[in-house]
């Protein structure tokens, strides 16, 4: 597996660029700058077979229709996110935005992409349907854990105590899983259990 993180639009969104040695490949998170990320997945060869969300807030989808436009891909959202996709309540953009999700995606799906099996694993608490993807040593964990800290969860649809038990999955992750969140920089799950105060002794 190779992956290639760029932050895009005002919050620095990570979007992950994830892709296996044939060149099939997944987008994790396209927030914005579609032009750019297209020039990336067409200079790096990629044929993008799925655009998966960690979640529907404004700052990790607004590329979503212009890459799905332009690659045919199908969006994959867990389906606590569904109503997301069309209400602003929740997804927090500030301007007419509509999207439809081709799957919808549970706990303890899989997604293939070429070679590659993203394995859903269901955070709820930034978000009602919140979701990392598992793959291989490598969690994306969108921005339910980031290093040294975790996401807000006094937005709509956000609960703290929903994100506590997902913090206590993610702890039962082996320590050398990467994490690469929704903004930041990348750790790892035994670090996050030993400095991150949201972490520790859970």
């Amino acid at each position: 597996m190779t992956y290639q993180c760029i932050p895009v639009g005002q919050l620095a969104a990570n979007c992950c660029l994830v892709y296996d040695e044939q060149k099939n490949a997944a987008v994790i998170d396209p927030g914005d700058e579609a032009a750019r990320l297209l020039t990336l997945i067409e200079t790096y060869g990629l044929q993008v077979q799925a655009i998966l969300l960690t979640h529907v807030h404004f700052d990790h989808i607004q590329a979503v229709k212009e890459l799905q436009t332009a690659t045919g891909a199908p969006l994959f959202v867990h389906e606590a996110e569904v109503p997301a996709l069309t209400d602003p309540t929740f997804s927090m953009v500030m301007f007419p935005y509509h999207l439809s999700a081709d799957r919808v995606l549970r706990d303890g799906d899989t997604v293939e992409i070429g070679k590659l099996t993203f394995s859903v694993l269901h955070t709820p608490g930034h978000t009602r349907g919140s979701v990392c993807y598992h793959c291989g040593d490598t969690l994306f964990a969108g921005d339910t854990l980031f290093a040294g800290s975790i996401g807000r969860a006094d937005f709509a649809g956000g609960d703290f105590s929903a994100m506590r038990q997902s913090l206590m999955h993610l702890a039962t992750l082996p320590d050398e899983t990467r994490v690469v969140p929704g903004h930041g920089g990348e750790t790892t799950i035994g670090f996050e259990k030993r400095s991150n105060p949201f972490m520790i002794g859970i």
